[in-house]
């Protein structure tokens, strides 16, 4: 990445924002924006035909501060608004942001430090969920990493995003899809280094009204649609064997033989050989996943599993003991017994979650 060269009347960063009937959240958004500690920014907001208060409320934060502007479209969703939007910017550089989510006030200053110092491209952090779910979200680090893990699920959080201005003008967003983020990553991933700082700088809010809960469906048909032709761009030589195999552990669905399986844990190791620890225990999860689904397989499956293991070069094998006799008793994923053992899983996992909060909070009253 080439130093940034911001001349004194012009902005370095370009925030772009799209906004539908937010008025909930939009406030919050907005001052986390202009409560950041690096101040070289104009703040492009971007109403996509909002018909509660939002337009009131940004008015407001426009007359009070300069650096917001905002601009008036009639209703035709979120990435014909973002488009808008980076058409009209003025910056170097594009940070993208939700008006439901907060970002942290050393957001963008901690961001160009690290572009700066890295030279990647495009640039994402991990991210705190809090509303209806609390947790820590991870993102692989490096740019093989997350070129990786996008055969999985989006490898970068969208609203987290700095990048280039000049790649979001060449490479627009599909204003055809609901998924524009994944399919907009899909396309530059094989051109442009990305990276995520391995630091929380955004807070994301969930609630029933975001974009990914009410398409969820669309989500992953989208998904299902942008991952195959991104899998073979990164991959020409693979076949179509091959990305059934990646398919399986993507999909979450049970191997159908013996073969297909080796071939899942055969992706499944070749894309866990970066220096990247956390993805490395990512794909050695998606293994055993995959490999619990296909028990039904019997024990062919616990070897299968078993002689995958040590090309993580992780000295887990966690899970390997359950596997066993999962694949001794030939539970298959549409079996009862396998249905039990998933709903207890996530009832344990939830429940374990609300006692870590409970004792958090109680530890900070205290």
């Amino acid at each position: 990445m080439k130093t940034p060269t911001a001349h004194q009347d012009q902005p370095l960063i370009s925030v772009v924002m799209p906004v539908y009937n937010a008025e909930r959240y939009v406030a919050d958004a907005i001052r986390s924006i202009l409560e950041q500690t690096y101040p070289n920014f104009e703040f492009i907001i971007v109403d996509d035909g909002s018909t509660d208060g939002t337009i009131k409320i940004i008015r407001e934060f426009a007359g009070k501060d300069s650096r917001v502007r905002l601009v008036y479209l009639t209703h035709g969703g979120g990435p014909r608004a973002a488009n808008a939007g980076i058409a009209l910017a003025q910056g170097e550089f594009i940070a993208r942001m939700d008006a439901d989510d907060i970002a942290l006030p050393e957001r963008f200053s901690v961001q160009l430090a690290w572009m700066q110092k890295t030279g990647v491209d495009i640039c994402g952090c991990c991210v705190k969920m809090f509303g209806a779910e609390d947790s820590l979200i991870w993102f692989p680090e490096t740019h093989e990493a997350i070129r990786h893990e996008l055969l999985f699920r989006v490898g970068v959080m969208h609203p987290t995003v700095i990048m280039r201005a000049d790649i979001l003008k060449t490479y627009p967003y599909n204003e055809q899809t609901y998924h524009d983020d994944y399919e907009l990553l899909t396309r530059l991933a094989p051109i442009y280094r990305i990276g995520n700082i391995q630091q929380m700088l955004l807070m994301r809010r969930c609630h029933p009204q975001q974009t990914n809960v009410v398409h969820h469906a669309k989500f992953l048909t989208e998904r299902q649609q942008f991952r195959r032709p991104y899998f073979h761009k990164l991959f020409p030589q693979a076949t179509a064997d091959d990305y059934t195999a990646i398919e399986l552990a993507a999909e979450k669905k049970p191997a159908s033989n013996p073969g297909e399986l080796a071939l899942a844990g055969k992706w499944l190791t070749r894309l866990a050989q970066t220096p990247d620890n956390f993805l490395r225990k990512r794909m050695e999860g998606r293994w055993l996943a995959t490999s619990q689904r296909s028990a039904h397989l019997g024990l062919a499956c616990y070897r299968l599993y078993r002689q995958a293991m040590p090309e993580f070069g992780l000295a887990t094998g966690k899970g390997a003991f359950k596997l066993w006799w999962m694949c001794a008793l030939r539970v298959g994923s549409d079996s009862w017994m396998y249905k039990i053992l998933a709903s207890t899983k996530r009832f344990l996992s939830v429940n374990m979650c609300n006692q870590i909060k409970q004792r958090r909070e109680t530890s900070e009253l205290t």
